[in-house]
C-alpha cells in the first residue's frame, strides 16, 4: 500500500509529528508556512509564492537524518540531489589535491541549501559536506526539478537560466582558486611561524656573540691582535647558524648560498670595492688632520703600528681573508636574508639591510667605537651589494679587498678612541 501510493515522509521543526504526504496530494497550509519561515533568508527561494512553496514541498523525496561526523555529499561524486538543511549544522570542505589538505570554505545553517549548483550543470560535486552536529536535511532529486513543466520559457527567463549556468561553471573554478589561495596562506603562515623561531635563535646567538667578543678586551694586554681570539668565536657562531639554515624550510639560495653567476660576482666585488677604498683613504686623511695623537703617522701604515713581525702580519692577513666570507655568511645569510624573509612591506629590503648592518657594526665595538661607526656606512653598501647579487660571492670579495686595504695597508687606529 505504501509503495503503491509512493509515500513521502517529511518532518517539521514546528511540529514533533511526522507528516505523511501522498505524492500528488495538496500540500497543507501549515507546510507552506513552515517552508516560508525556514527559507526566509535563502536567496534561492526569493520571490516564491505559496504556489511555488507548495510545488517545492511536493518535490521533496525524503527527510534524511545525518549524524554528527557523517558525510552528506563527497567531492567528485555524482550530483543528483539538492539538500535543504532543516536542523543542525553542516561544514563544507574542499580538498587541495596537491597537498591532500582539506580546507573548510563554508558553514551551512538551517534554511540554507547544499548542492544547488546541480540545478545548472551536470558536473560532479565541487565540495564535501559533513555534519558538524546531528542534522536533518530535506532531499530534492534534481530530476524532479528539471522535469517540472514550465511551458514555453520567456526570453528574459531563458537568458537568466543561461547566465546561471555560466555562473555555476565559474563557481567551480572559484572553489579551486579559493583552495589554492587558502593553501598558499597556510604555507605562508607555517613558514612565518618557523622563521619566527629561526629569527629568535639568530638574535639570541648574535647577542651571545657580541658579549663573547667584548670579553676579548681582557686579552689586549697580552696580545696585540685579538684576531686569534675572535676567529674561534666566529666559527662557533657560524656553525650554529649553518645548522639553523640547514633545517630551514627555505631553499639555500634564499640565504645567498649559491655559486650561480660567481664569475660576475667576483668582477662586481672588485669593481664595487674601488669607491670604498677611496672612502677609506679620505677618512684616514681626515683623521690625520684632526686627531692630534695621530700627527706624524703615515698615510699608509702597512700594519707597522701593530708592532708584530712580518710573519705574524702575513698570518693575520691570511686568517682575515679566510674568515671574512664566514663573517659575511653570518651577517648576510644569517641576519639580512632572515630579516628580509620575515619582514613584510615594500621597504623590507632596505629595513633588512639597515638592521643587519646595525648588528654587524655593533660586533666591532669590542675593537673600537670609531671602527664600529666607520663600518656602518660600509656595511650598508655591502648589504646593498648582497641584495643586488643575491649571492655571498660579490660581497665576500669586496669585504676581503676593502678589509685588507683598510686594516693592513692604510691602517686605522683600533685603540684609545673607544
Amino acid at each position: 500500500m505504501l509503495a503503491a501510493t509512493n509515500l513521502i515522509f517529511s518532518s517539521y521543526i514546528s511540529s514533533p509529528t511526522i507528516t505523511i504526504k501522498i505524492k500528488g496530494a495538496a500540500v497543507s497550509a501549515d507546510s507552506i508556512e513552515y517552508y516560508k519561515s525556514l527559507f526566509r533568508g535563502n536567496d534561492l527561494f526569493r520571490g516564491f509564492s505559496d504556489k511555488h512553496f507548495s510545488e517545492l514541498a511536493d518535490m521533496i523525496s525524503e527527510v534524511r537524518e545525518v549524524p554528527a561526523g557523517e558525510v552528506l555529499v563527497k567531492e567528485g561524486d555524482e550530483a543528483d540531489d539538492i539538500f535543504i538543511l532543516e536542523a543542525g549544522t553542516l561544514e563544507i570542505n574542499v580538498l587541495d589535491e596537491v597537498s591532500q589538505t582539506t580546507h573548510r570554505v563554508a558553514t551551512i545553517e538551517p534554511g540554507e541549501s547544499v548542492g544547488e549548483v546541480a540545478l545548472l550543470d551536470d558536473g560532479p560535486r565541487s565540495a564535501t559536506a559533513v555534519a558538524l552536529t546531528d542534522a536533518k536535511v530535506a532531499v530534492i532529486p534534481v530530476g524532479r526539478v528539471n522535469n517540472t513543466d514550465l511551458g514555453e520559457v520567456q526570453t528574459d527567463v531563458l537568458m537568466k537560466i543561461n547566465l546561471g549556468k555560466r555562473i555555476a561553471s565559474r563557481i567551480r573554478s572559484t572553489n579551486e582558486s579559493a583552495v589554492r589561495s587558502l593553501q598558499a596562506q597556510l604555507e605562508e603562515s607555517e613558514k612565518r611561524a618557523e622563521l619566527g623561531g629561526f629569527m629568535s635563535r639568530v638574535l639570541i646567538g648574535t647577542a651571545l656573540y657580541t658579549f663573547a667578543l667584548s670579553l676579548t678586551k681582557s686579552f689586549d694586554e697580552y696580545i696585540s691582535d685579538t684576531t686569534f681570539v675572535t676567529v674561534p668565536i666566529l666559527v662557533v657562531f657560524a656553525t650554529a647558524l649553518a645548522l639553523n639554515i640547514k633545517f630551514s624550510s627555505y631553499p639555500r639560495e634564499a640565504y645567498g648560498l649559491t655559486l650561480r653567476g660567481w664569475q660576475k660576482g667576483i668582477v662586481d666585488g672588485i669593481v664595487f670595492s674601488i669607491p670604498l677604498i677611496g672612502f677609506q683613504l679620505i677618512v684616514k686623511y681626515i683623521l690625520l688632520q684632526t686627531i692630534p695623537s695621530m700627527d706624524g703617522q703615515p698615510m699608509l701604515d702597512f700594519y707597522q703600528s701593530k708592532g708584530v713581525s712580518p710573519t705574524m702580519m702575513v698570518v693575520a692577513l691570511i686568517a682575515y681573508a679566510l674568515f671574512t666570507p664566514v663573517q659575511e655568511f653570518v651577517v648576510r645569510s644569517g641576519l639580512q636574508s632572515s630579516f628580509q624573509l620575515f619582514l613584510t612591506g615594500k621597504h623590507k629590503k632596505w629595513l633588512s639591510i639597515f638592521l643587519a648592518t646595525l648588528l654587524f657594526s655593533s660586533t666591532h665595538l669590542h675593537v673600537s667605537f670609531i671602527l664600529a661607526i666607520l663600518v656602518f656606512p660600509v656595511g650598508l653598501y655591502w648589504g646593498w651589494l648582497y641584495s643586488r647579487s643575491g649571492s655571498l660571492v660579490a660581497v665576500s670579495v669586496s669585504h676581503i679587498l676593502v678589509g685588507v686595504v683598510g686594516l693592513f695597508v692604510i691602517g686605522f687606529p683600533t685603540k684609545g678612541y673607544a
